[in-house]
């Protein structure tokens, strides 16, 4: 069985992600994972890139962890398997929340099943755009486990509500593209065979703003979920105030008085 990669491209300030062990719908193996955490440390180091797209190849968009060497024996072997799943654990760690404290906007394109850790991966981008061919679900209970990154019970009751966010849990149901929609857990649905033109078209626009606003805008956006609303507040306007100091506020004047598009340089 191949052993996976992750794919990765820049075109037109965008970085596009791609996971790809396609005959398993993009099951990922503790060796992507280190290769993915690789992948969004070159993008979090390249300004040039403005927004980042997840995605996965084929059929699907990831189907969780590969589980295909988890039959545990006896002895040594149980031991042994004991101790990979511990480094597996270790490994997500290293790469949970990649996307979400990234500082720049992300795009999941939902092109099929995002379970287990998928439905993770795409909860932690900014935006999710599905195919109407995706379905999502955190499956975990049904492995007598808990969402293996911890975004599944911290952001998922943020996005859709505490009460469906338990049940989602709960059940380990895998929701088609539809209801993901009608739940507010993906931004929204497109035909399959535009899902990543539509991707591009959204991804390009997102590039095509301020860099330094979009990314103390995620930051804000963020550290909201975890910050009383009087810290909030002194943290925003410390942010505005910097940002009505710099080089990128001035040319967004300056352009609007002379009606022309703004060159955004990030200071």
């Amino acid at each position: 069985m191949a052993e996976g990669r992750i794919g990765y491209e820049k075109r037109d300030h965008v970085g596009l992600i791609t996971i790809s062990k396609p005959e398993t719908l993009n099951s990922v193996t503790v060796a992507m994972l280190g290769l993915l955490g690789e992948a969004v440390a070159e993008v979090r180091r390249d300004d040039d890139v403005r927004c980042v797209v997840l995605t996965g190849e084929g059929r699907g968009f990831c189907s969780g962890t590969d589980l295909s060497g988890g039959r545990a024996q006896t002895g040594g072997q149980e031991r042994a398997l004991k101790q990979a799943a511990l480094d597996a654990s270790l490994s997500r760690r290293r790469t949970s929340w990649s996307f979400t404290d990234l500082p720049k906007p992300t795009i999941a394109a939902v092109n099929g099943p995002a379970v287990g850790m998928g439905a993770e991966f795409a909860l932690m981008c900014d935006i999710r755009l599905a195919s109407e061919k995706a379905r999502l679900g955190w499956v975990f209970i049904d492995r007598n486990l808990v969402p293996d990154t911890s975004a599944g019970t911290f952001l998922l009751p943020r996005v859709v509500g505490l009460a469906r966010a338990a049940e989602l849990l709960f059940t380990g149901r895998i929701v088609d593209a539809q209801e993901a929609e009608r739940l507010g857990l993906v931004n929204r649905v497109v035909p399959h065979d535009q899902l990543m033109e539509e991707t591009w078209a959204l991804a390009r626009s997102l590039a095509a703003k301020p860099p330094l606003a979009a990314r103390w805008i995620k930051e804000l956006l963020y550290r909201g979920l975890e910050r009383d609303i009087e810290s909030h507040g002194i943290a925003s306007g410390q942010l505005l105030n910097l940002l009505l100091q710099s080089e990128d506020h001035r040319e967004s004047v300056a352009a609007f008085l002379e009606k022309r598009a703004p060159v955004w340089k990030g200071q």
